[in-house]
């Protein structure tokens, strides 16, 4: 059946079942959804990609029993079975009678607005849904099965032949979907990276990060309700499912980027590493996510060749696969920056309690590959009490008297310069409200042959209230509160002839934080 045809068949709510009132039907580049209140239905498109070929009535059969099988391994209460679609008197039914013209994979229907991309935009998301999705992945990972087969698609080889594709299959789109400019750009850098990292690439497989993965993990295959749920894997190609761990994680942690959550990315990444113990992730982490990036840039661009979308979709295809585009050129500058980096960087975070500089933290350490030494927590491990153990001291009192604020701004220094010492970035998250502080910062960088950057953290004063008021609630390390923030207002010196850039937290827009987060690897780039 053609696939005109078929969409305007699957329209038809009596195809369902006799007490079906009503559907909607959703559609990807490679297939149709049908919602129905109970069930949905995913039907496979007759297209082939090359690294996709659903051309074939059996081909599809085959994939529909391959998702069922691939997806209960992490989702098994949605996924139910696939079933055949069947033409009587020239109307479609479910598992019918009449001519097979179709098969389908039959789904437990879940609320869309549980879905975590929706959620996301709602702020109905938080950190402990991400604890709750690492300790789901950090499991599946550990159960995943190991073979010389899926280990050979962590070589540079098998990564290549993937890399590759993608630059052949986005050679059309140039000057549609990305600029010429770009496409060398992040052309040069993957190969590049693939050639110098070689041993990097090698040591992922020999430690045991490659297995069959989701290969489709993003905002919008999760389903947050009573239970996180993750669904809708790859089951169309193995050198798709097969590769890195990095590659699933930098491929949610990209997604989320691309939402405008960059500190729910940088989260993640973070709380991974520390559940998994897998810290060599860092050092592919924005190689995968550039090629994440790229991929769904890619692949966003084949809508433009689909007839059954409008002018307008097509419109805003265009200006989404530039999004994605734009932040695989970011991230493939943060490849070419650890490809040619001879020093060390140290980054500073300063201002004042409430702002976001653990979070701007976290984000630099993320992106940079870099230490971060937090200050609260260095306290409290010289005071010898419970990182998490509330000190409500009033201001410039008790163990935050000036006095034991010197021996903690000391003692972060210190740990700094030892870590830049063996070439590692470093980024020092405290409050530095003062130049002679500042200044310190500066020397244990000059003295290591390398720049201080500080990160100005700076946001609307009624932000940071109810930033504030919700974390003297939650289990965090700081003990900072309104009433300090009111005093250390006005005892803060004012950055001048530091080297340093502006950050607001509470701004959510993506072009501000791509652009902030391009002027600050300018910086790096300068020094």
């Amino acid at each position: 059946m053609e696939t005109s045809e078929l969409y305007k068949k699957l329209k038809k709510p009596s195809t369902y079942g006799f007490d079906i009132e009503s559907v909607t039907i959703l559609q990807t580049h490679i297939s149709f959804v049908v919602l129905t209140g109970e069930y949905a239905y995913k039907i496979k498109k007759p297209v082939n990609f090359g690294f996709l070929d659903f051309s074939t009535l059996e081909k599809r059969k085959f994939f529909c029993e391959q998702e069922i099988r691939l997806n209960k391994r992490l989702c098994p209460e949605i996924y139910i079975d696939f079933v055949k679609i069947t033409r009587e008197d020239n109307d479609l039914k479910i598992n019918g009678e009449g001519e097979l013209v179709e098969y389908a994979v039959k789904m437990k229907e879940f609320p869309q607005e549980k879905i975590m991309i929706n959620l996301l935009q709602e702020n109905k998301i938080d950190e402990n849904v991400f604890d709750d999705i690492v300790g789901i992945l950090v499991d599946f990972y550990k159960k995943n099965n190991h073979s010389k087969e899926i280990d050979s698609y962590g070589s540079v080889k098998k990564i290549k032949v993937n890399t590759d594709e993608n630059f052949q299959q986005t050679e059309p789109f140039i000057d549609k979907t990305i600029t010429d400019k770009q496409y060398n750009f992040i052309n040069n850098v993957t190969n590049n990276f693939l050639e110098k990292r070689i041993d990097t690439f090698e040591n992922r497989v020999k430690n045991n990060h490659i297995c069959d993965c989701h290969g489709d993990l993003h905002t919008g295959n999760i389903v947050v309700d009573e239970n996180v749920c993750i669904f809708d894997c790859i089951e169309f190609n193995k050198r798709f499912r097969y590769s890195d761990i990095a590659s699933d994680i930098g491929f949610l942690s990209m997604d989320l980027d691309f939402q405008g959550f960059p500190f729910y990315s940088s989260y993640l990444i973070n709380k991974y590493v520390k559940k998994s113990k897998d810290a060599g992730l860092y050092n592919v982490l924005n190689f995968y996510k550039m090629y994440r990036a790229f991929v769904r840039g890619k692949v966003n661009g084949f809508k433009l060749n689909d007839k059954h979308i409008s002018n307008q979709e097509k419109k805003d295809t265009v200006k989404v696969s530039k999004k994605y585009f734009d932040l695989a050129s970011y991230y493939a500058s943060l490849c070419k920056l650890d490809l040619g980096r001879k020093r060390p960087i140290l980054f500073v975070t300063t201002g004042l309690t409430g702002t976001g500089k653990t979070t701007i933290a976290g984000k630099i350490a993320a992106d940079y590959n870099a230490l971060a030494i937090n200050t609260d927590k260095t306290r409290k491990e010289i005071e010898g009490v419970d990182i998490y153990e509330k000190h409500y001291d009033t201001y410039n009192t008790g163990m935050y008297s000036p006095k034991k604020m010197a021996i903690v701004y000391d003692k972060i220094l210190e740990k700094a310069d030892k870590q830049l010492k063996n070439g590692r970035n470093v980024v020092l998250d405290g409050t530095f409200k003062n130049k002679e502080l500042r200044s310190k910062a500066i020397k244990i960088a000059e003295k290591n042959d390398t720049n201080c950057i500080f990160l100005f953290c700076n946001c609307p004063e009624e932000e940071v209230k109810k930033y504030l008021e919700k974390r003297i609630r939650k289990k965090t390390i700081s003990d900072g509160r309104w009433e300090i923030y009111i005093k250390q207002k006005q005892s803060f010196e004012p950055l001048n002839n530091e080297n340093y850039i502006e950050i607001d937290i509470s701004n959510k827009s993506f072009e501000y934080q791509l652009k902030t987060f391009k002027s600050l690897l300018d910086k790096v780039t300068e020094v």
